[in-house]
């Protein structure tokens, strides 16, 4: 349960900072565009969980099952399941034509760095010993 509510609290706010406020300002400043960073923005929160909750939920899903296997690379497995996950949102825009060329695959990102981010806060950890033993 703790899995899920990490997933879906952090995921989409994350892919979200991601997407407008690291790789657009990226893209702009490599198109010669002026910077589109608005703080603003935030009121697009709404949306982003509209659009990303099933995603970061799927992802959520994924973590937990390798979480339950103990699989050693299961952050980075993740973020791969992130990466293909949210092509999801994207989908009916790619089978309409609108996106396409290489540059798409940097959408990946998008869910990518969200699920591995909500998946090592997720990991099971031991807490230090607050005092130390004689």
């Amino acid at each position: 349960m703790k899995r899920l509510l990490i997933f879906a609290a952090i995921a989409p706010p994350l892919g979200f900072v991601v997407a407008f406020w690291v790789m657009l300002q990226i893209a702009n400043w490599l198109a010669g565009s002026p910077n589109t960073f608005d703080v603003a923005q935030v009121m697009m929160l709404p949306t982003i969980y509209l659009v990303g909750l099933i995603p970061a939920l799927l992802a959520a899903w994924f973590d937990h099952a390798l979480a339950r296997r103990n699989v050693s690379y299961r952050i980075a497995l993740t973020a791969l399941f992130g990466y293909a996950i949210s092509y999801l949102p994207l989908a009916a825009t790619f089978w309409m034509g609108f996106v396409h060329g290489p540059d798409v695959l940097l959408f990946g990102l998008i869910g990518a760095v969200p699920s591995a981010v909500c998946s090592w806060l997720a990991a099971e950890r031991q807490a230090p010993d607050l005092v130390p033993s004689p």
